[in-house]
């Protein structure tokens, strides 16, 4: 079949190839079945209309962005009384469908999570505002553009591997270097994900706030580190990240004991 054949030259970086405003369409207007080579990225923004993928159907309204893959049998319908506005452009690409598996979206599941509507719909209509470019790097712009829109669908990824992989990369960046001032801000940023989802994200997989989970780490460290008996409790809150003026709170709430209590009870 000429989509194998297709699928085997096809190149393994993101590349866009074209795009387009669906605007103006007829009412009731059906198109389709179609079967393409490459993937589609579709975000509504307005209207209602249907999309049929090999036989079954998805309604599609304002928010919805959804993925059509390479040898799908698609059919395009448009509402009778609003019909559905919005912007879509055809990418391609070796690494593209393990990413869309990733995130969770299929042919049987083709939508994207809605938190990453807003993102990519700017995205794909930056790659269209670059679509006749011809200028030294405008295909590098526009590739960006894909992995950029890739990186988006990733960051609200609902694979609990991906999520698992997010969190365990902080907890290491934590063990690693709970000594040095960490923020959340800076964590989320070093695993690649919006502070707030970031934060959300971490207190669902662990119980706690990556500031508090930090704060217990700490804690922990500075108990070892109290058992030495030569090291003033200053140094000791110091050698762990934490201000000395707050240490001997922090602690006694984690602990139950002061930092002098419990090197006392310890030396017993």
């Amino acid at each position: 079949m000429f989509y194998e054949r297709f699928a085997e030259e096809r190149r393994e970086e993101p590349t866009f190839y074209c795009g387009g405003w669906d605007r103006n369409l007829p009412p009731g207007i059906r198109y389709g079945p179609v079967i393409r080579d490459i993937y589609i990225v579709e975000c509504c923004t307005g209207g209602y209309g249907s999309v049929v993928i090999n036989g079954t159907e998805f309604s599609v309204g304002p928010g919805d962005c959804y993925i059509l893959f390479p040898g799908d049998v698609v059919v395009h319908t448009a509402d009778f009384k609003d019909p559905r506005r919005g912007v879509w452009c055809a990418v391609d690409g070796l690494n593209l469908g393990e990413v869309f598996t990733r995130v969770g979206i299929s042919s049987s599941a083709p939508f994207a999570p809605k938190e990453a509507f807003n993102d990519v719909c700017a995205l794909l209509e930056q790659m269209l505002s670059m679509q006749d470019k011809t200028d030294p790097g405008a295909d590098f712009r526009r590739t960006g553009c894909v992995y950029a829109m890739l990186g988006t669908l990733l960051r609200y990824s609902t694979s609990a591997t991906d999520k698992n992989r997010w969190i365990k990369q902080a907890v290491g960046i934590m063990e690693m270097r709970y000594h040095e001032s960490l923020s959340v801000g800076g964590l989320a940023k070093e695993t690649g994900l919006d502070r707030s989802y970031f934060s959300t994200l971490f207190h669902e997989q662990m119980g706690m706030s990556p500031h508090e989970y930090l704060t217990s780490l700490r804690i922990r460290k500075a108990c070892a580190l109290l058992r030495k008996k030569d090291l003033p409790v200053g140094q000791v809150a110091a050698s762990v990240g934490l201000d000395a003026c707050n240490f001997s709170r922090l602690f006694k709430k984690e602990i139950g004991k002061t930092p002098k209590e419990y090197r006392d009870e310890k030396s017993i």
